[in-house]
């Protein structure tokens, strides 16, 4: 019983070392020009581990790709589309499988990877006509879901359940709208998308895997730029907008069947949402009269704090969570500046990273799943990213007393 005891003890004393001896440290890499000509509206997005990420951007007029297998620190052009504007990119968990979907001028093109970015199929015939194409897909890629505004003004989506190699266009469409958004949940069961249907905010649910679709009656109300966001289940689902300067955002607990009331977060515009993996934690990011403000719930939506004082001044926020929501990364422009900032503490605190990454503009970010590294992405001309890495490094000042 002794020798049981001790052994207890000694697991709790190597316990508290290992968390009391190591700190962490978090750190921006030198800027990589990934594009090494002049180019517009990247995006980015990585694997679950961080190893495998993804770019794209119109390289005016051809939308490239670019892709790095070593968490970011080397970077190779992979696939030149052609003509083309609005790209978006998207990649399961593994990183095997990526998506790429663009507007060509009439038309929206998707193409596909399935060896982990090293080529493309860009896949015929296109989706339709039309333009904002969006693309989300489940954790394993199989399931892979778009949206868009055609060229008649109207909202239509296509799936794919073949891991992007087939598509079909859903019937009925949503009817006529614009800025459209789609998320879906880690199985690709539940499926969420979003628009503003002149002047009014309309959403819609799907909980077959994108086949039949319903949607919310009655709608929001009004306003504008909406985004919408869900948890591994689908079972919590988040959606934010602004209408006439105040940010507004609802939730639903039960997989996007019932909605709750408004909650006004305060003025601003072009807000942006983030979850974890369970709902608990959400974030939302905006611009308010110049300045940077964030907000977070830590009950699954159902309140609300805004944090002050605001992360400084700016504009074109975005923001990334982990899945568990513990580290948090707000990304935006203060003047020529790309400014980035962190929270390792569920969104209680931040701290913004000095110095800036540089000048440029339309950042992005994203993140692994435990957030240890960490992948902006700009325009200064050229495309520009960085790795943010979380390290950790021994105390080496500490004193052990006895009594």
């Amino acid at each position: 019983m002794l020798r049981l005891i001790k052994s207890k003890y000694v697991i709790i004393l190597i316990t508290l070392i290992n968390f009391s001896l190591f700190a962490e440290n978090f750190n921006f890499s030198t800027p990589l020009d990934i594009s090494s000509a002049a180019a517009f509206t990247p995006q980015i997005t990585t694997d679950s581990s961080g190893r495998y990420v993804f770019a794209i951007w119109d390289n005016a007029p051809n939308i490239q790709t670019a892709r790095s297998s070593d968490f970011s620190q080397t970077w190779s052009l992979t696939n030149n589309f052609g003509p083309g504007t609005n790209p978006q990119i998207v990649t399961d968990n593994s990183g095997k499988f990526v998506f790429a979907i663009w507007d060509d001028g009439p038309n929206i093109q998707t193409a596909r990877s399935s060896d982990f970015g090293q080529t493309w199929t860009t896949l015929t015939p296109a989706l339709g006509t039309g333009s904002q194409p969006q693309i989300t897909t489940d954790s394993s890629g199989q399931f892979v879901f778009a949206i868009w505004r055609d060229g008649g003004g109207i909202i239509q989506r296509a799936r794919s359940a073949d891991f992007g190699e087939n598509w079909t266009t859903i019937v009925p469409d949503f009817g006529s709208g614009d800025n459209p958004q789609i998320t879906t949940d880690s199985s690709g069961e539940f499926v969420f998308a979003i628009w503003d249907s002149g002047p009014n905010i309309q959403t819609a649910r799907s909980a077959d895997f994108g086949e039949t679709w319903t949607k919310k009656v009655p709608d929001f109300g009004s306003g504008e730029i909406p985004q919408i966001v869900t948890d591994s289940s689908g079972q919590f689902v988040f959606v934010i907008w602004f209408d006439g300067g105040i940010i507004q955002t609802a939730r639903s607990a039960d997989f996007g069947e019932n909605w709750s009331s408004l909650t006004a977060l305060g003025t601003g515009d072009v807000p942006q949402i983030a979850t974890d993996s369970s709902g608990k934690f959400v974030f939302a990011i905006w611009e308010d009269a110049g300045d940077i403000q964030i907000a977070k719930s830590d009950d699954f939506g159902q309140t609300w704090t805004v944090l002050a004082p605001a992360l400084g001044t700016g504009d074109t926020t975005q923001i990334v969570t982990d899945i568990s929501g513990r580290y948090v990364f707000a990304i935006w422009v203060d003047g020529s500046d790309v400014q980035t900032a962190r929270s390792d503490d569920f969104g209680q605190t931040w701290t913004v990273l000095a110095p800036a990454l540089g000048t440029g503009d339309r950042p992005q970010i994203a993140t692994n799943s435990t957030g240890r590294y960490v992948f902006p992405i700009w325009v200064d001309t050229n495309i520009f990213t960085s790795q943010g890495l979380r390290t950790f490094f021994p105390l080496t000042t500490f004193s052990i007393s006895r009594n």
